[in-house]
């Protein structure tokens, strides 16, 4: 899917509406809905494209791709979503016994600031908030040594 496709589906028609609580015109937001590869192109560039141009800066610039991936994991938390960064290539056993120790650790962290949040019988605002940020650090970590875990034994993921 490109990103004009992945707009014009979630927009489902409803342009106006769209336009009303974004605060820009209808023609704007056609024209994201519409390709924009090249000049010949009547679209253009969409939320979806400055995101992705976002992300490659950010890796071009040497940037730590978990840190550039930050808008991505952003919109996963807000809409409760599970995306998980997964690269693939060769996994030695060495590299997966690290990819557990990761996941214990951050298991270890996610259970800490939950007794800790526990412990009263109230969770804060600030206290749910680290639950959250720990929780969403070991689901990606487990995922991770998940697909590893599979790759080492030579099987594909899909």
């Amino acid at each position: 899917m490109k990103s004009h496709e992945a707009i014009q589906t979630a927009i489902a028609g409803n342009t106006i509406e769209h336009a009303k609580r974004l605060r820009l015109s209808t023609s704007i937001i056609h024209k994201w809905q519409e390709p924009s590869v090249d000049f010949t192109d009547s679209g253009s560039l969409n939320p979806l494209d400055r995101t992705e141009s976002i992300v490659e800066t950010s890796l071009a610039l040497g940037i730590r791709r978990e840190l550039a991936l930050a808008p991505v994991q952003y919109l996963n938390e807000r809409f409760d979503i599970i995306g998980i960064s997964i690269r693939n290539g060769t996994v030695c056993h060495k590299e997966l016994t690290k990819e557990l120790l990761l996941a214990v650790k951050e298991f270890g962290e996610l259970a800490a600031c939950s007794s800790k949040a526990l412990i009263d019988n109230l969770v804060s605002k600030k206290e749910n908030e680290a639950v959250q940020r720990e929780g969403w650090r070991l689901l990606r970590q487990v995922a991770l040594f998940m697909h590893h875990t599979k790759e080492a034994a030579g099987l594909k993921y899909f």
